[in-house]
């Protein structure tokens, strides 16, 4: 026995009779089937007072495997055409901006241009149609669903009126996109919600472009219940959560410009750390009690920020930060080891360095560019690991003007 096709008002009766008492649970509701505009017929109308003298309207536009065409997505030929325009137009800036061409306005450049355009806006909105891009699609029955006055809207279809699930996908993605409720009903009677409307202006009273506005009226205005409903909910948590987002990524990009103008909001104990196991084995570096002999520090004039000086971005080759009684020392020890033209400056005359109250023993060489100094970056790596020393920090480091 063939399996029986759920009919479009199988589809209406099933959700006029569950969609308020399980989904928006309001008291007192009124919801009814075929229920006219001024212009259109909405299948399935549920109303309540969303406030006090503030009706709400919800309408419901059932279809089933009959009227499976008016699902199906269809090119909008005005969407194409002006997408394929606004491709064109970004093609030809691009080709200009990257071959550095200037157009000069004469007859022929001018005719160039638009010979130009039409052709690539031709030829690009063809290529558009055949991709059969969704975006540039349209589903005619989500387009009639839109001219109908209320606050939310859904699509109701059988669970049986889509043979293909891509043709299923499609329409809950464009249902997505324009704000369009989705609900499924098996042969049951059973409602499944697998799209959520957007509520479109919350206190707007859509009721008047109804029939029966006065019997309406009267039925949901006894003693009735206040609030949001769930859409609008679910509408305030993405609002808050896109809020969120955006004050997470303006703190984050803030930190990074602080961090890269100023100095880190915490400090890197990776440093101090270093700085400690170097304290630890100066001793036996040194040949004796480091701590007995006060080295001259080398590198630190009077006003030690003018050691470095630069007139724009640069990067230098820092091989360790230590505290500035330290800096002296570790110097002395990549001296006697043959590695010369290492100098010591106070971190906070680099103008974009960690730990401040530090000294950063670096390469007496000013480099234009990153990639310049990471190499001698790698180079000075390994000739420590030829030497036998231990590896310090190593790093490229950005300095700026001060």
């Amino acid at each position: 026995m063939p399996k029986k096709i759920l009919t479009e008002r199988f589809i209406q009766d099933s959700v006029a009779e569950r969609l308020n008492k399980e989904y928006y649970r309001r008291k007192p509701a009124y919801v009814a089937t075929e229920a006219y505009t001024r212009l259109k017929r909405a299948d399935v109308f549920l109303s309540f007072m969303r406030a006090r003298k503030r009706p709400y309207v919800i309408v419901v536009e059932a279809k089933s495997r009959t009227t499976i065409h008016q699902l199906k997505l269809k090119e909008a030929p005005h969407q194409v055409r002006w997408a394929g325009r606004l491709v064109a137009i970004a093609f030809i800036v691009g080709l200009s901006v990257a071959l550095g061409y200037q157009w000069y306005f004469n007859a022929v450049n001018t005719l160039l241009l638009l010979l130009l355009f039409v052709a690539g806006s031709s030829l690009i909105s063809a290529v558009i149609s055949k991709l059969r891009l969704s975006a540039l699609g349209s589903i005619s029955a989500i387009e009639q669903l839109g001219r109908y006055p209320a606050n939310e809207k859904w699509i109701a279809v059988g669970e049986d009126t889509f043979v293909r699930p891509e043709e299923y996908e499609v329409l809950r993605s464009q249902c997505r996109k324009n704000g369009i409720g989705l609900l499924v009903v098996d042969a049951r009677g059973r409602v499944r919600r697998r799209a959520i409307p957007t509520p479109t202006h919350t206190f707007n009273n859509y009721l008047g472009s109804y029939g029966k506005e006065a019997q309406v009226l009267k039925a949901i205005d006894k003693r009735p219940d206040y609030g949001p409903t769930p859409p609008e909910r679910a509408k305030k948590r993405r609002q808050l959560l896109n809020i969120a987002s955006l004050l997470a990524v303006v703190g984050l990009l803030g930190l990074v410009t602080y961090e890269e103008n100023y100095r880190p909001v915490v400090p890197d104990p990776f440093t101090y750390e270093e700085d400690a196991a170097f304290m630890d084995t100066l001793p036996e570096i040194m040949g004796g009690d480091a701590g007995a002999t006060e080295v001259e520090e080398p590198g630190l004039a009077t006003d030690p920020c003018t050691a470095l000086t630069v007139e724009r971005r640069s990067f230098i080759v820092v091989d360790a930060l230590l505290r500035p009684r330290n800096a002296p020392k570790r110097i002395a020890q990549l001296e006697a080891a043959g590695l010369i033209g290492w100098r010591a400056i106070p971190t906070d005359c680099l103008n974009s360095w960690p730990a401040p109250g530090r000294a950063a023993v670096y390469k007496d060489t000013v480099f234009a560019d990153r990639p310049a100094a990471a190499r001698v970056a790698k180079r000075h790596k390994a000739a420590l690991e030829a030497a036998g020393l231990d590896f310090r920090y190593g790093r490229v480091v950005k300095v700026r003007p001060r």
